[in-house]
């Protein structure tokens, strides 16, 4: 069976998220395990639910991840604009930091571009 490039995109965002939100319960947090797991019950529900529900679905997750991208960008640049004494936020914030956020933005970026509609061939005659 060959996958699709879409399609590993969109598994390898969900698995990113879900192996930070394990790390999250682990540590005590339910929240981000609880949210992972809705987006996986939303996408599968809607890949069963057919008539393009499912392209749907993945556009949502790939707007959410531009979303979640920007904000992480934007939070990186208002710590060198506005630096903070917590030495956690800063050892947090470096260049893993961005760098992961810019491939968030540009996965999701991708996913709402490839799962768009497919348009049909003008009939000329």
């Amino acid at each position: 069976m060959r996958l699709s490039l879409p399609f590993g995109v969109l598994a390898l965002t969900l698995a990113a998220f879900t192996v930070r939100a394990v790390i999250y319960a682990l540590m005590g947090s339910h929240l981000p395990l609880v949210f992972i797991l809705v987006v996986l019950l939303a996408m599968f529900t809607a890949h069963l639910a057919g008539r393009g529900a499912g392209r749907v679905a993945v556009r949502v997750w790939g707007l959410w991840l531009v979303i979640y991208g920007v904000l992480r960008l934007g939070l990186a640049g208002l710590l060198v604009v506005a630096p903070i004494s917590s030495p956690h936020a800063i050892a947090n914030t470096g260049w893993v930091f961005m760098l992961v956020s810019a491939l968030y933005l540009l996965a999701g970026a991708y996913l709402v571009a490839a799962w768009r509609k497919p348009v049909e061939p003008a009939v000329t005659g």
